[in-house]
């Protein structure tokens, strides 16, 4: 050390620096989000408030480019983690993954990784790791053709298997990693092939991330990322202001004036592809159709808009996006008529029985003023509804409840994506597997419909399928939609970064750069 100390000084002396080591420059991005979530397990919790997060530690095998059109909600497809891919037959695709792929554990990725990653003890099938039977559950199984091929096998055959890869649930992990820390620890330690890789996290303040260089789309373009809970809007945005975060989520449209009046702020709003709903639980007064169809017709979806969000977003026509391939833009919007509601609650004998409408707060933007203003509507027509706000989902949904909030995320550009996932025969709605009581006993029909849609390939058949099977779910009212939010992110006028019409917030080299 001591001749380490005479030789620095004898260069400093001599007029040569000596070396020093070089320091990272890239700024740290600070985010401000509603809440953080209890896993980083890529399939065990796939909600609005976690993928945000696990889509920057992850990597797809296919990825939608969102970019494809600038506009952030282009369906088409790129290569992820494969290079390229093609279709076998019309349950099979081979794929051919990327050549030096690095885990953030150093390890290399093989087939073997996709293998477990999609395999039913990690993801569905008898004593999985977690249920997801909408997404991975309808892979069969997967072949290692060699260390860099893979071929994936689905249960039936499937006109969008491509979609279905970049989607939610088919996140690709360390089979090694996974094999030896378990499911627990690496739920809280994540490994993954994405941009950013664990850091710290401090439970319920913030979970910070760090970039990895390594990563095989290029260098992350910041040197981390730090996600940290701030659940009132009006700290968000304050703390924004006054320069403690670079980014916020969930700022509502009657915020946008008073940020743009900063020279060194801008929003950032997108109308996303999840639709907000309330679900009529199969319980009580709820049980007769008729209540839940006179509770859909009372709501003003208009107004909602108009009040809420300028009317800056939209309430689609069924379960379909504009952006769909299959779109059917002639299928009729929701109706609006108090007369036939108050006519249905009559027929039906409605005794002003009290229906309690639970929902957490801070979880959904606007959502409590949505809860108020059609508790409202209802008692216009003659419902008696009990608005209940909770502190979480488990006391939200806990006995007692008939009505609550949920979101539809359009997880394919499809049929096969909202209305088969989150309402066909192995949904929550359907099988409900903590209260089995409150499943929606769906028609027959409908759920052959679901079939018809998500295995055939002719258009115009599955088309006419899908038209059918929502006749069937609005005529049996297990849910009703109310709009499509509008996400407002906030950040610094120098960052270069765009939203996405789904929840994942990419901060990848292509989608985040600082001027």
């Amino acid at each position: 050390m001591r001749f380490l100390s005479l030789l620095a000084a004898a260069l400093l002396a001599l007029g040569v620096a000596a070396p020093v080591k070089a320091q990272d420059d890239r700024p740290d991005l600070r985010i401000a989000v509603n809440a953080l979530p209890g896993t980083l397990e890529g399939i065990e919790h796939m909600g609005n408030i976690t993928i945000r997060m696990t889509y920057n530690v992850f990597d797809h095998l296919i990825f939608r480019d969102f970019l494809g059109d600038g506009s952030g909600k282009d369906t088409g497809l790129m290569p992820g983690l494969a290079e390229s891919w093609s279709r076998v037959d019309d349950r099979t695709i081979e794929l051919k993954l990327r050549e030096g792929v690095k885990f953030h554990n150093g390890q290399e990725l093989t087939s073997d990784d996709v293998v477990f990653s999609l395999s039913p003890g990690r993801g569905h099938g008898y004593a999985a790791v977690m249920p997801v039977d909408n997404f991975l559950g309808k892979v069969s199984h997967v072949i290692p053709v060699d260390r860099y091929t893979v071929q994936i096998v689905f249960k039936k055959p499937d006109p969008v298997i491509e979609q279905r890869i970049a989607t939610y649930g088919f996140f690709i992990v360390p089979a090694r990693e996974y094999i030896t820390v378990g499911k627990d620890n690496f739920a809280r330690n994540p490994v993954g092939t994405g941009p950013y890789m664990l850091d710290e996290w401090v439970e319920g303040e913030y979970i910070r991330y760090k970039a990895f260089d390594e990563y095989w789309g290029g260098k992350p373009t910041a040197a981390s990322l730090t996600f940290i809970s701030v659940p009132e809007v009006s700290a968000r945005v304050a703390g924004l202001v006054s320069g403690e975060y670079d980014l916020v989520v969930n700022i509502p449209p009657d915020q946008y004036a008073t940020i743009e009046g900063y020279d060194d702020l801008k929003m950032a709003p997108i109308v996303l592809d999840n639709t907000h709903l309330l679900v009529f639980v199969n319980e009580g007064p709820l049980k007769d159709k008729r209540i839940r169809k006179a509770m859909s017709l009372a709501i003003d979806r208009d107004l909602l808009r108009e009040a809420l969000w300028f009317d800056q977003n939209m309430t689609p026509n069924g379960h379909q996006m504009p952006s769909y391939p299959l779109y059917m833009e002639d299928y009729p919007a929701w109706e609006y008529s108090p007369e036939k509601a108050k006519a249905l609650l009559e027929e039906a004998g409605y005794d002003n029985e009290e229906i309690v409408y639970r929902l957490p707060l801070n979880y959904y933007l606007l959502s409590l003023e949505a809860a108020q203003a059609v508790q409202q509507m209802w008692q216009e027509v003659g419902l008696n509804v009990k608005l209940e706000p909770a502190e979480n989902w488990s006391q939200a949904l806990a006995p007692g409840v008939h009505v609550h909030p949920t979101s539809n995320t359009h997880f394919l550009p499809d049929p096969s994506g909202p209305l088969a996932i989150a309402h066909g025969p192995t949904s929550g709605i359907q099988m409900n597997r903590q209260y089995p009581e409150r499943s929606w006993p769906a028609p027959e029909r409908f759920n052959e419909l679901i079939d018809i849609f998500e295995t055939k390939f002719d258009t115009q058949v599955r088309k006419d399928a899908f038209w059918e099977a929502l006749e069937i779910w609005q005529d049996e009212t297990p849910a009703t939609m109310l709009y499509n939010p509008l996400e407002g992110y906030a950040l610094r006028a120098n960052i270069n970064w765009k939203p996405y019409s789904l929840y994942y917030m990419d901060f990848r080299p292509y989608n985040l750069s600082f001027e």
